[in-house]
């Protein structure tokens, strides 16, 4: 469930951009100083947003540089790091070694398989330093393999068993900003889990696999799942929870990932259909 808190890139600014390409450098050095560079297999854009936030919230002390790195032999790419990266560094990739699982038990995917190899050894020095985040993720994904095994209609339920674990990740501490961190995380991750049920219906659908939208619409009596108003309303209250924390750095750039590029995957998917449906669309995301 990779690849949905991302920027809208087209519409940042040169400066907005490089930040962000930036702290995202940082958090791939970072993985591959601290669970060595095979590890970098597993880097993904979605940990730089937390790596954001918290730096805005926080303010801790950064680092930077430019280097070389083996996907830029050539050119020196900028890059920023700070205590938040290095925590965002462990999350990505404890999240991508229960990922890289769920493809191979999944789709019997041999390199999700290997991927899952390289991480396994890396996981419980993980889970030594940040135990309530790893428990959360652990707990959080044997409810929702539960719940997926059964075949589960209540899509409540599994929304809320992925949005936990992913409201855990977001309280680096427990302080005054927890609670609030806590909401916006576990909003955030209901939206991705609804929002990949979205996204893989129809090739699920295909292969007979599960699929909580299919599942809970076979059980209602109501008509059609209507997913554009539900992923509305939780990435609205995701921002909700955004807005009530005293951030002031980057906020251009989190606002550009909280309210547009998280819908980002949404628009292709529907201009595809509308294309293949021979359809025009306009490109706006919903409004939150």
């Amino acid at each position: 469930m990779f690849g949905y808190v991302v920027a809208d890139q087209a519409n940042l600014t040169p400066e907005a951009l490089e930040r962000y390409r930036g702290v995202y450098c940082g958090l791939c050095r970072a993985i591959g100083q601290r669970h060595g560079q095979l590890s970098r297999l597993c880097l993904t854009y979605d940990m730089t947003f937390l790596i954001l936030l918290l730096d805005s919230l926080y303010e801790p002390e950064r680092t930077a540089g430019s280097n070389r790195c083996p996907p830029h032999p050539i050119r020196p790419r900028p890059w920023q790091r700070s205590e938040a990266t290095d925590y965002a560094a462990d999350m990505n990739v404890a999240l991508a070694y229960y990922n890289c699982l769920d493809d191979w038990q999944d789709d019997h995917s041999p390199s999700g398989l290997a991927v899952a190899q390289v991480l396994k050894g890396r996981y419980p020095d993980i889970k030594q330093r940040w135990p309530r985040q790893c428990g959360a993720i652990e707990d959080g994904l044997e409810r929702l393999s539960a719940l997926e095994r059964e075949k589960s209609p209540d899509l409540d339920a599994v929304c809320k068993a992925f949005g936990g674990l992913m409201g855990e990740l977001f309280v680096l501490r427990e302080d005054r900003w927890a609670d609030d961190l806590r909401e916006m995380g576990g909003k955030l991750g209901q939206f991705i889990y609804l929002m990949d049920a979205v996204l893989d219906r129809e090739r699920d659908d295909k292969k007979g696999r599960y699929n909580p939208i299919t599942a809970f619409e076979s059980q209602n009596q109501a008509g059609p799942f209507q997913e554009l108003p539900v992923l509305t309303m939780l990435i609205g209250d995701s921002t909700l929870a955004f807005e009530r924390l005293p951030l002031e750095q980057d906020m251009d750039l989190l606002r550009n990932i909280l309210y547009s590029g998280v819908w980002t995957r949404y628009a292709m998917e529907q201009n595809r259909k509308a294309k293949k449906e021979g359809r025009t669309t306009h490109k706006e995301e919903p409004s939150t």
